[in-house]
């Protein structure tokens, strides 16, 4: 290859090595004046300003101007916190964003963000950290409905940044102490939901729970129909006061499970059903309380009231006795795990609870034994009045029982069919004799119905 052609090869060579590495075009004299060229030693190039590695090594020098950014001693120029210059526009990141509908499409997101950063309304990073200065200054003086209107002129700066996360958490901090409680949850929400290692989630989710207590507490004072719009007070929930209040709670058990306010959520969301008698729903979050944080300190109180739920949940001897045999575990487990912290009070209270759920299993049996015991089945009917004197003998049905169960002694087991001629007529299939043929673990001649230690009498059978 001629001389000539050799150098202007490695002239252009060199030229498109600068430009890959985002050379801007005022160094191109370094590609296309061969005595400019500096060829790297063995030592290694500086990183130029702007760079990663850069900016980790000149960060603790950095020296911060307000209104302009960071500055860093013989180099031109201002830098955002993570080291890039200050005057190139921050680069939006769409494809983090999964949204649904035609809003949400990336290529309709992107047109929009061009759009905006055409008008001048884009993402500046400059423009964003003046916004969030004036915005403090504000909040400092207490200005809090201009603060909120600067920090979100700096979230519109800013958007997908790390200075976004502060003015998310600012701007509901705003709202807040203007009493603009429902906009401040959905600011919070919005932090946590974005960033949920945030420094400022435990301070955001004890605002939330305030925010919800109030408008419990509110409602209590001031109750108003879930459709019944509120048109005069910013602080609450233009529709349906308790439902969002339901909602913040429920949004702080997701958002922060393990925090110090996730037991009290679940407890006041259980509260509040219990209050406005939907016993289901209240039985379900004491129910979760009790399973999800054995170590609440609501855990006697979530016992207690999940036992009322679940007596209130029972419809009758007509319907099914879920509630009733499982209130009668929750007496047993608060017998057994604060059987020591029950005053003389709690202790006569729980007593008469347990012979209340007796008495009404009882009434179960005994309506089912009467049933069996008018339709002439009298051996299914000995069965259950025997059950009953023996689960509920203090009850004052289990005398009834055990008298009507002397008196079918004698009685058949079931009543003669009208049509036995045409039973007769057909044999019985193998499959009913082969049920026949299986012995019961308990035979019904065993079934026994004793006294009492030291009573007198003798065994029914």
């Amino acid at each position: 290859m001629p001389r000539n052609s050799l150098r202007l090869f490695t002239v252009l060579t060199a030229a498109g090595l600068l430009v890959a590495s985002g050379c801007t075009s005022t160094n191109m004299n370094l590609a296309t004046n061969p005595a400019n060229w500096k060829w790297p030693s063995l030592a290694g190039e500086p990183t130029p300003p702007g760079s990663p590695d850069w900016w980790k090594k000149h960060k603790k020098n950095a020296e911060f101007v307000p209104g302009k950014g960071y500055r860093v001693a013989d180099v031109e120029g201002f830098f955002d916190q993570e080291g890039r210059p200050i005057n190139a526009p921050i680069s939006k990141i769409v494809e983090q964003k999964k949204e649904n509908g035609l809003l949400g499409d990336i290529q309709v997101v992107q047109a929009v963000t061009d759009v905006k950063s055409q008008l001048g309304m884009g993402p500046d990073q400059q423009k964003a950290q003046l916004a969030f200065q004036a915005g403090e200054d504000l909040f400092r003086q207490q200005e809090y409905k201009g603060a909120a209107k600067q920090f979100k002129e700096a979230i519109a700066r800013s958007s997908d940044t790390a200075l976004e996360q502060n003015c998310l958490f600012y701007l509901g901090e705003s709202q807040f102490f203007s009493d603009d409680y429902p906009d401040a949850v959905n600011s919070y929400t919005e932090l946590l939901e974005k960033y949920p290692n945030s420094p400022h989630l435990d301070k955001a989710i004890r605002r939330q729970f305030d925010i919800a207590q109030y408008w419990e507490k509110h409602h209590a004072f001031e109750p108003h129909w879930a459709t019944t719009p509120n048109l005069l007070d910013d602080s609450r929930p233009f529709f349906d006061t308790p439902g969002r209040s339901l909602k913040t709670y429920e949004n702080i058990r997701l958002n922060d499970p393990t925090g110090p306010l996730a037991d009290d959520s679940i407890m006041a969301t259980a509260n509040s059903h219990f209050l406005r008698g939907r016993y289901s729903d209240a039985d379900y979050f004491y129910g979760l309380l009790r399973r999800e944080y054995p170590r609440s300190e609501h855990q006697f109180e979530a016992h207690i009231l999940g036992l009322q739920c679940k007596i209130r949940i029972y419809q009758g001897p007509d319907y099914v006795a879920t509630p009733l045999q499982e209130a009668k575990k929750l007496v047993k487990q608060l017998k057994v795990q604060f059987g020591t912290e029950l005053n003389t009070t709690e202790r006569e209270r729980l007593a008469e609870i347990q012979a209340t759920l007796a008495m009404q299993l009882a009434t179960r049996d005994f309506i089912r034994a009467k049933g069996y015991d008018e339709g002439k089945h009298y051996e299914s009917a000995r069965f259950y009045y025997a059950q009953l004197v023996r689960d509920y003998p203090s009850t004052p049905l289990a005398e009834q029982a055990r008298k009507r169960y002397e008196e079918l002694g004698g009685k058949p087991a079931h009543p003669a069919t009208k049509v036995q001629w045409l039973v007769d007529l057909f044999p019985e299939s193998a499959e009913r004799v082969a049920i026949t043929q299986v012995p019961l673990v308990t035979p019904q001649s065993q079934i026994e119905v004793a006294n009492e230690p030291g009573s007198a009498g003798t065994v029914v059978r």
